[in-house]
């Protein structure tokens, strides 16, 4: 998986946070598996991730994968059919 960040002055602030974010060994784990399995739903991913020993609460788990939100790497939507939320990792080739 790559991840490139512009460097620019007016988003120093912006990049500050998602390093910040990314700077937790469990949430850089926690993305490469979405990685893996993209989209998936957040019970699915929180299943793999008890399973791999990252987080045992799907409390945590879900509050990692909205720190991944926040830094616009991931976004989420509802599925309406199966009824529940699904993570992705945005522009994935």
């Amino acid at each position: 998986m790559k991840l490139r960040f512009e460097l620019a002055l007016e988003k120093v602030g912006e990049l500050s946070k998602t390093f910040l974010i990314l700077s937790n060994i469990k949430r850089l784990k926690l993305l490469l598996l979405l990685h893996k399995i993209n989209p998936s739903s957040s019970a699915d991913i929180h299943r793999l991730a008890k399973k791999d020993g990252l987080y045992d609460n799907r409390e945590t788990t879900y509050r990692a994968l909205e720190d991944l939100v926040k830094t616009k790497l991931v976004s989420k939507f509802y599925d309406e059919e199966k009824k529940e939320l699904v993570y992705f990792i945005k522009n994935k080739k």
